[in-house]
């Protein structure tokens, strides 16, 4: 394959995560408006299920969707020739993408916590 082709495919990565974090930021500071202003509405314990559902699930499909375009950025980028000779090749190599795939989990983990936390 050509090196404009994995270039394509890594910054198609790039636009899905740039719209993955704008959704659920977007989201969840919806979500956040909603449990700060639904007072008695939240004593059904149908809508406290259905926030929660959505919370959990949303957040695990965000999740799963940034770690799929964050490997397949990280493969792009390394199968571009020379591309790891660059120093942004050689940052990739001392920065694991293990690294930024665990911080992905946990801060989205403290997230779906917290919010867990203010509707029970």
């Amino acid at each position: 394959m050509d090196q404009n082709r994995y270039m394509q495919m890594a910054l198609a990565r790039a636009a899905d995560i740039r719209t993955i974090v704008i959704s659920f930021t977007l989201a969840h500071a919806t979500l956040s408006i909603v449990l700060g202003f639904a007072g008695a509405g939240l004593d059904d314990s149908g809508i406290r299920l259905a926030l929660a559902a959505w919370i959990v699930l949303g957040s695990l499909w965000c999740v799963a969707f940034m770690d799929d375009a964050l490997q397949d950025m990280n493969a792009a980028m390394r199968d571009m020739e020379g591309f790891m000779d660059t120093a942004m090749g050689k940052r990739l190599e001392k920065a694991p993408i293990t690294v930024f795939r665990i911080a992905n989990v946990v801060i989205v983990a403290l997230i779906v916590i917290a919010e867990m936390m203010a509707i029970y």
